[in-house]
């Protein structure tokens, strides 16, 4: 009797406990560790919902930009720290799935192990864009000027960015040689392109497309499987090169080690917060289309795309210098 007397005390004692860390959690601010610098498109998605988990939470939500190594130093950095719920992370699919792919034992953390997948806030394609010196405005057209202009630089946000992929791709497909020139965000890819100092960037949809609006570039493909809701007269990669796809997802993650109490917390917080209105509208400005994927879900799709992404990185041969 006292056995099972003190078994119930401990299960009630450890479920107060779940329910009091739940609870309380955050009594102090929380740093986000964005893998990217400041102002290009993951950091730009990463403070609307900061912005507003400090509004909701009562504690501030605070960005921190530990850009490097194609999006990995961030994540790299979020794994070491203490899992107690107050360093956080924000990765893309470079640093949850490419980058696995391409760098193995040598990305400095494991995907299925390393880390717990909170809320994936967006997913969207990259766009091909072009400066306006470049006299091509198809893809067919652009193949026919990357085969007279051999190592044509294209801009990249390191190795295995989506950039990255998708010029490597490109070049597979169209049969052609081209050079990745690294950036630390997509806003210096961009400064560069409308200078005229670099002629290809495949970016993020949201950060290319404002350029295209403006006419600063020109818009060439698209790599969403079918044409993007933000820019249905653009062709798709697909439409010239069948199977043709690179998109990117940006999503919250913690340490796989993180309470389970405090994972369902922010996770129920980020949920409400892709909910808002206010905030459906800002990502729509941006270009991007929510995703709302939480939990295992949002796990299980960076799964399926690191499976998807091995025989295209050992095709086109990208590896770690």
């Amino acid at each position: 009797m006292k056995w099972r007397l003190a078994f119930a005390f401990a299960v009630v004692a450890s479920s107060g406990a779940a329910t009091f860390a739940q609870d309380a959690w955050p009594t102090k601010p929380v740093s986000v560790l964005v893998p990217f610098a400041a102002g290009g498109n993951t950091d730009v998605l990463a403070r609307i919902f900061a912005e507003r988990l400090s509004a909701r939470l009562g504690q501030q939500f605070v960005i921190e930009n530990r850009a490097g190594a194609g999006g990995t130093t961030g994540v790299v950095a979020m794994t070491k720290a203490a899992a107690d719920g107050y360093t956080l992370g924000v990765a893309t699919t470079a640093g949850l799935a490419s980058n696995a792919v391409i760098m193995k034992d040598k990305l400095g953390y494991n995907t299925e192990r390393d880390i717990a997948y909170l809320y994936n806030m967006a997913t969207q394609p990259n766009l091909l864009v072009a400066h306006p010196s470049v006299p091509a405005k198809t893809l067919p057209e652009l193949a026919a000027w990357l085969k007279a202009n051999p190592k044509t630089p294209y801009a990249t946000s390191g190795i295995g960015s989506s950039q990255h992929i998708c010029g490597e791709m490109l070049a597979q497909q169209a049969g052609v040689e081209m050079s990745a020139v690294a950036y630390r965000a997509s806003n210096l890819q961009m400064q560069d392109l409308i200078a005229g100092h670099i002629k290809l960037a495949c970016d993020n949809f949201a950060t290319a497309w404002e350029q295209v609006k403006a006419g600063n570039a020109r818009a060439i493909a698209v790599g969403s499987p079918k044409r993007y809701s933000f820019s249905p007269d653009v062709p798709t990669f697909a439409e010239t090169f069948p199977g043709f796809e690179v998109l990117s997802a940006f999503g919250w993650i913690g340490q796989a080690n993180l309470d389970k109490a405090i994972v369902a917390k922010i996770i129920a917080e980020l949920s409400a917060v892709g909910e808002e209105p206010e905030v459906k509208k800002r990502l729509a400005l941006l270009g991007v289309e929510s995703s709302g994927l939480s939990g295992a879900e949002f796990a299980a799709y960076m799964r399926s795309e690191r499976e998807r992404l091995v025989p295209i990185v050992e095709k086109a041969g990208i590896q770690v210098p």
